[in-house]
Parts: structure tokens; C-alpha cells; sequence
């Protein structure tokens, strides 16, 4: 599929003017995915001419008819016919095993092939010192898309992995002042086969050198198969704090203790803390559940803001209060901050209702890394007086089996748990034992066998929707976790549960 919309045409598009040339005509490889979708919409909002390509499957979805009204133009499937020789470079991102036709096309005829990385630290070089950066090893979904929208005074951009409820994950403005979420959490986690696209020889990385306004930085730690160990992902993130003008830190997170001891007393960013002890910089007096959320107060300069937060999990509450101290660090002003904080509900999938039917209550959550899974596991255990039933999608063989008893052992606060098949991109590429066995074993041994269940796959075999629909009962809830095909079972179990209450149609 192909549109004539051109990049720009899209109804209230501006133009920030801070387009790399590198990145003036760019083709992006499975545009739609989480990161690409918000890198996309921003480069075409800025006025590049931006074409992408998604899976066939994909060619009809909400998705993708967002990125058309964009401006940006989608092909079905992967073809190198997509990748013409006027593209100014090719941006790719997840595993991709070799032979790609389009990356493959593009080497031929020597275009730049940029990872999204690279495309994000070409966009920020350009921006200069009025990027506000958010980075971590893992969970700056929720402070990324708060950040925006705290900062959102219709003259702030933003590319994010993850949109805020009911927004948009990208978006120019004529301001210039932009906020990137700088996570690795992208599409999928694997650690590529020897004979993936990533190691062909030199992949195109543009020399440049970034400075940001502001960073906020919300964890450090191993995050496999982007960092193996927690020295790895406290280097990165200092190496993006020492890039910044200003660096926030929140208190609750122990690796950003190491952070903060490696930056104290050296030349490099003001350091502002975040947290509930007398001496951050930004205190949280108060977070207490209310109604709809949380109430908070946080007190800066010697002033206190009170503001009510519509988001569930004290975990998301935390990433909100640090995107607030992140805003009033840099000088916003603070009513403004407090009002836009007022009105954000959340990141996409972050512990979102999707509805209730024959009495099942069902939850949606992106959660991935083991903690944010057990963060999620636990908030959703205060939405219910009944059984809570998690329905895992572990996220990536190399993810999953490198933290497969921290999975396992996240799950604890269930009364039922239903584990699904770990998604993955690499179709053709197994590994022995599957680590779907090792989160198997540390959930029974948190929970217990009967309480662990494992979706069984073969002729006659009950599909999820089906399998979890028979663990749950009236006023229990559902927790359903993952990516990639976990987006698609909230709905399908809503629509089983409603057809399976239905009232039977009269006899003739």
C-alpha cells in the first residue's frame, strides 16, 4: 500500500527546521514499531519526505493510518522496489537477520543505513541544548510520555518510544524544544545471531556530539541483551548525564546512588535529586492513593505543588512526580506544570482498563523488564478484591532467558498465572532449553504448581483468550503482559468473555 499524502499535508503539522540532511528523505524500516512510529511522525511534522515499510499484516492498521495522516508514506511488506536511490538514508531498528531486502538494497546502492539510535543523536545534535533527553536502562515509558506532556506548551516537540494515553508517540513543533526518550526498550529484545544484518560490515553512524538542556535519567542496570551487567548500564547512563546541562535523579532507584556519587564533585551537569528524603532537591512530601490515582505534593524552592494523578501503580506515580521535578528544574512555570500534569492519564498500555465483561475486570500492560513486571503485578493487585490472573508474553529469547527467574519470581503477588510463548521477531532461530521453562519453574516456586499454568499449543488445544477465560470468575482481574502479539489478547479476551455470557438466543 501507498498514499499521496505528502509529508507536511497533515491538518495542524508544523515545522520545527531541525532536520538533519542525513535524515531529509528517509526510509524507515517497520515504521510502525514502538520508536520508529514516534521518529517517523516527528521527521515528517518537520518536514522531511518520509517513507517506511510494515509488515503485510499490518497494512490496515490504526497504526499505520495515523502515519499516513502524518504525512508519511507506508508500503506493505519488505521489498527492496521501497527503497529507492533518492532516499537520503535508511533507519532500522530491532533484530533483523540477514538477508534484509531492504537493508540489503540499500547497501547496494550506498544509501547511510542508521540504526534508530544514530537517527535520534543526529536529530538532538542539530536540536542543541534544547533537547531534553530521558534515558535509563529500563521503564522511562511513563517519565518520557509525563515529560511531554508537562512541557507541552504547543511549542515543545517530542519523539517517544511509548505515547501518552490517547496521544500521539511524535510530534513537531515550531518551538525546537524537544523531548527524546532515549531508552533501549524498543520494539523487541534479542542479542542478534551471528549472521544478523547488525554484523555486516560498517554500518553508517553520523559523527556528531550532542548536548542537552536536560537529562532525566530514571534507572540504571543490566538490561540484557543491551547492557550484560549493571557497570555497562551505569556507564551509559552516565555518559548521557555528562552531555547535559542539568541531570535529574530520582532517590527511589539504588543504581542512580552510583550515578550520583560518580558525577558529585566533578566537573559535568547540576545534579537535582527527586525523592522523599529532607535533602532532594525536589521533595515529594505526599503521594497517597485517592480516588482516581494519586494525590501528591512535591515541594521545590522552598514552595509546595499539590496536584492529583491519574495513573495507576505508585511505580507510574514516581515517573510523573520525576518528569514534574525534570520541568520545574529547567524553569517551566510551575501552575502550568501542575495543570498538564493534572491532565495526563498515563502511557499507552501502562496498567490501562481496557473493560469488563461476564464480571472479569481486564488490564493492559506494556511491562517487559522483570521489574517493571513486578511493579505492575503488584498495582494491579490493589484494582481488585478478587483473584488477579497474569497473562505473560515474555519479551525476547535473550531477554527472557537471561532474567528468566526474575520473571518468574515478579509474578509472585498472582493468584493464577497463565504463561504464553516469548515473542519473538527471529522466526528461524530457536534456543535450547526454551526460557519459557526456567520463568515456569520460579513462578511455582513463589506460587505453587496448580497456580501456574502454560498455554499448550497442537490441534484441540484452548487458545489464550479461551484458557484464561476458564481461570477467571466473576470480580476477579485479568492482567494481561507483553508485547508484540500480548496488544491483540486484551481485546480478543473482552470480546470471548462477552460472547460466552450472552444470553442464549430463544428456541424456535
Amino acid at each position: 500500500m501507498t498514499t499521496t499524502t505528502r509529508p507536511g499535508s497533515a491538518a495542524g503539522a508544523s515545522r520545527s527546521g531541525a532536520v538533519p540532511a542525513l535524515l531529509a528523505a528517509p526510509h524507515l524500516v517497520n515504521v510502525a514499531a514502538p520508536g520508529m512510529e514516534g521518529l517517523a511522525r516527528w521527521l515528517a511534522e518537520s518536514g522531511a519526505d518520509v517513507t517506511g515499510s510494515v509488515p503485510a499484516d499490518l497494512a490496515r492498521s490504526p497504526a499505520v493510518a495515523a502515519l499516513e495522516a502524518a504525512g508519511v508514506r507506508v508500503h506493505a511488506g519488505f521489498d527492496p522496489a521501497h527503497v529507492g536511490a533518492e532516499r537520503s538514508a535508511v533507519v532500522w531498528s530491532s533484530a533483523v537477520a540477514a538477508p534484509h531486502p531492504e537493508l540489503d538494497r540499500a547497501r547496494a546502492v550506498h544509501l547511510p543505513v542508521l540504526g534508530r539510535a544514530s537517527a535520534l543523536r543526529a536529530i538532538t545534535a542539530d536540536a542543541g541544548a534544547v533537547t531534553v533527553a530521558v534515558g535509563g536502562s529500563h521503564s522511562t515509558a511513563t517519565a518520557a510520555a509525563a515529560l511531554a506532556a508537562v512541557l507541552d506548551d504547543g511549542r515543545t516537540g517530542w519523539i517517544l518510544n511509548t505515547p501518552a494515553r490517547a496521544g500521539v508517540a511524535g510530534r513537531a513543533a515550531a518551538g525546537g524544544r524537544i523531548v527524546v526518550d532515549f531508552c533501549p526498550d524498543t520494539t523487541t529484545h534479542e542479542a542478534a545471531p551471528p549472521y544478523a544484518w547488525q554484523h555486516l560490515p560498517a554500518p553508517y553512524l553520523p559523527n556528531t556530539e550532542q548536548h542537552h538542556a536536560a537529562a532525566l535519567i530514571v534507572s540504571t542496570g543490566a538490561n540484557a541483551p543491551h547492557y550484560e551487567d549493571v557497570v555497562a548500564g551505569l556507564d551509559a547512563a552516565e555518559r548521557l548525564a555528562r552531555r547535559a546541562d542539568i541531570v535529574v535523579l530520582p532517590a527511589w532507584d539504588g543504581g542512580l546512588a552510583n550515578l550520583h556519587e560518580r558525577l558529585t564533585g566533578r566537573k559535568g551537569p547540576d545534579v537535582v535529586t527527586v525523592g522523599s528524603d529532607a535533602a532532594s532537591t525536589v521533595r515529594i512530601i505526599r503521594l497517597a492513593r485517592n480516588a482516581t490515582g494519586f494525590h501528591a505534593v512535591l515541594r521545590h524552592r522552598a514552595e509546595g505543588h499539590g496536584f492529583d494523578l491519574s495513573v495507576a501503580g505508585r511505580h507510574h506515580a514516581l515517573a510523573v512526580c520525576a518528569a514534574i521535578a525534570t520541568a520545574l528544574a529547567i524553569g517551566e512555570d510551575p501552575h502550568a506544570v501542575v495543570q498538564r500534569a493534572t491532565a495526563f492519564l498515563g502511557a499507552h498500555r501502562s496498567l490501562t482498563v481496557l473493560g469488563e465483561a461476564a464480571g472479569i475486570t481486564v488490564v493492559d500492560s506494556r511491562a517487559r523488564h522483570p521489574h517493571e513486571v513486578a511493579h505492575d503485578v503488584q498495582a494491579a493487585r490493589h484494582l481488585t478484591e478478587g483473584s488477579l490472573i497474569v497473562a505473560l508474553t515474555p519479551d525476547g529469547l535473550a531477554r527472557a532467558g537471561a532474567h528468566a527467574a526474575e520473571l518468574g519470581n515478579a509474578l509472585a503477588a498472582a493468584n493464577r498465572v497463565l504463561l504464553l510463548p516469548v515473542d519473538t521477531p527471529l522466526t528461524h532461530h530457536t534456543v535450547a532449553p526454551d526460557p519459557l521453562d526456567a520463568i515456569e519453574q520460579a513462578a511455582r516456586h513463589r506460587l505453587s504448581t496448580a497456580a501456574v499454568h502454560r498455554l499448550r499449543t497442537g490441534r484441540g488445544a484452548a487458545g489464550p483468550a479461551q484458557k484464561i477465560a476458564a481461570m477467571a470468575g466473576d470480580g476477579d482481574l485479568v492482567l494481561v503482559v507483553g508485547t508484540g502479539s500480548a496488544e491483540q489478547l486484551g481485546p480478543r479476551l473482552l470480546t470471548h468473555l462477552a460472547a460466552q455470557s450472552a444470553p442464549a438466543p430463544p428456541q424456535p
